[in-house]
């Protein structure tokens, strides 16, 4: 038997010199000018072999482009104009939007760009790798960097997990400026878990938790309680849904039924009507009549039925929706402070109204046990309030203002910057603007002059604003924030299959430092009070070199085979 003979490893390529497109396009642009000179000169002197510089300049221009297009995207100005137009395709559509490379491809070839860069999957796949850890790279300098500049700041956290792949993904975010302080995927979601990462997200920032707000789940119940210990605010819609479905749910059958024994009725009318004569006159027996007019008087009764049924529907609507309005700490109407036991009392209207329904529609034990299991949330709810004021009237107390002061500060500063946050999520448009009027005015009166603010030094007055902005921030009443967040993870996790801890950090990254507010601010320059740098700048200068398209082959003709005679 022969023996086995080791073959010897071929030696390691040496990879092909390539040269930066930045030096095509300043050759493109010395030689586009009338007194550019020789090659041989211009190659000598910077370097450049006189075959490669004779290469570059032999390109053949794509014959379906205007010709001053071409020598633009040739040019210096046309280079750095492609390097901006792929980076914001990257960084908005893959980053951002949950697109996938081949349509960003396909965006290059119907612009006719994929004469310059290379559109192909292999090509746009390394590039957006390197932008992905680019991504994470940024936010590991910034970070660090705002951290120092950072206020210290009191704050609270919204909570929730999110199943998009075999292992939960913890999301935590600050409420007022919607930061991400927590986005990470673990093994488990207990009350062990969240407290770690939720401390890990906070370690190295100056700031005091004192609230988490979420579902109710029994692991982040507990990180509230045991790990954090903070105050806990129950999510209002959740709240609301379960209290409402118990409800809705009996109270549609009664609406179906009355519906359809109406439109029965209706068509039996209209099946008597058919039977008279179209003209002349008509006589009726006496049976007749009594066939029509009872088929009147059971379409009257049903259309009152289905009334009846509708009108307890909408008030079991109104009143869940009763709740939502009346849990603030301020009143809706004029603005001024609302103490917990006002919002009790106002909540416990709220669920009579729904006890009342329920008695008179007869609904069962699920009701029932529904609406007792409210009343247990409510007083949750209104000890979120007292929890609140407790917390303003600390934080007013140690600016150390007269009372008169304080008075303004609650009654006007502090109920206009609530409002001021609370007008953009009310139902109609008609209340947006409502709330946003009663925000400016209340505002106005606090900083009116020779108000009691007015006369304190300007220093003063900029720490009191501060402390009045975050006080309004503490009143946390749903998760809705991490919600949007988990639907916008479905989305990437539904178009890319599950994330990898980059693609998750970059997705991060984007949210936190590179998506801006119709204000122009991120989420990170909200939390931190600091300006940052501009992600997309600082993502441009690390860009690579775009990649080349490939020489585009010849087709051949397709030669006739000689036929048999």
């Amino acid at each position: 038997m022969t023996p086995s003979q080791a073959t010897n490893q071929p030696l390691p390529r040496t990879d092909p010199n390539r040269w930066p497109r930045a030096a095509t396009a300043t050759a493109f642009d010395h030689f586009s000018s009338p007194d550019h000179g020789s090659q041989r000169q211009y190659a000598q002197q910077h370097g450049i072999p006189r075959a490669t510089l004779g290469s570059w300049l032999r390109q053949e221009a794509p014959t379906d482009l205007d010709p001053q297009v071409v020598a633009f995207l040739r040019s210096t100005a046309g280079e750095a104009f492609l390097r901006r137009l792929v980076l914001a395709a990257l960084l908005t559509f893959q980053q951002q939007a949950a697109c996938g490379l081949r349509p960003i491809g396909r965006f290059l070839q119907l612009a006719q760009l994929d004469h310059f860069v290379a559109s192909s999957y292999g090509a746009l796949h390394e590039l957006a790798t390197h932008l992905q850890a680019d991504l994470g790279l940024f936010a590991d300098e910034e970070r660090p960097r705002l951290a120092t500049q950072m206020t210290p700041r009191t704050v609270t956290l919204t909570a929730d997990e999110n199943f998009h792949g075999p292992q939960p993904c913890l999301v935590a975010s600050e409420p007022v400026s919607n930061f991400l302080v927590v986005e990470c995927y673990r093994d488990h979601r207990d009350g062990d878990t969240w407290t770690t990462v939720i401390q890990e997200g906070l370690g190295d920032l100056p700031i005091t938790l004192v609230l988490l707000t979420s579902d109710q789940a029994k692991g982040l119940l507990r990180c509230a309680r045991d790990g954090l210990q903070v105050a806990h605010s129950p999510d209002l819609f959740h709240g609301q849904r379960d209290l409402l479905r118990p409800l809705l749910l009996p109270l549609a059958r009664p609406v179906q039924q009355a519906a359809k024994e109406l439109d029965q009725a209706r068509q039996h009318t209209n099946s008597l009507d058919g039977e008279l004569p179209a003209e002349g006159p008509v006589q009726l027996s006496l049976k007749e009549i009594a066939q029509i007019a009872a088929a009147l008087g059971r379409e009257e009764d049903a259309a009152q039925r289905l009334a009846a049924a509708q009108a307890q529907q909408e008030q079991v609507v109104q009143a869940v929706r009763g709740v939502g309005d009346d849990y603030h700490p301020f009143d809706r109407e004029t603005g001024l402070p609302v103490t917990a036991e006002q919002v009790g009392a106002r909540l416990g209207q709220q669920v009579e109204r729904l006890e009342r329904v329920a008695q008179q529609a007869g609904l069962g034990a699920r009701a029932q046990e529904a609406l007792t299991k409210a009343r247990s949330w409510l007083g949750t709810l209104v000890a979120v309030v007292a929890w609140f004021w407790g917390q303003a009237r600390q934080q007013v107390g140690n600016l150390e203002l007269s009372a008169a002061q304080e008075q303004v500060v609650y009654e006007c500063l502090l109920a206009g910057h609530y409002w001021e946050r609370q007008a953009s999520r009310a139902r109609a448009g008609q209340e947006r603007q409502r709330l946003k009027e009663l925000a400016e005015g209340l505002l106005k009166e606090a900083w009116q002059e020779k108000g009691e603010l007015a006369s304190l030094a300007e220093a003063t007055k900029q720490e009191v604003q501060r402390v009045a902005q975050q006080c309004a921030g503490l009143f946390s009443r749903s998760s809705s924030c991490v919600e949007g967040r988990n639907g916008r993870l479905a989305l990437h996790h539904h178009g890319q299959g599950r994330l990898s801890e980059g693609k998750l950090k970059a997705l991060t990254v984007v949210h936190n430092y590179v998506v801006r507010r119709t204000d122009g601010t991120t989420a990170a320059e909200r939390f931190f009070g600091v300006k940052q740098r501009d992600a997309f700048a600082w993502l441009l200068q690390r860009l690579p070199d775009l990649p080349r398209p490939a020489a585009k082959r010849p087709q051949k003709a397709a030669q006739a085979a000689p036929q048999g005679g």
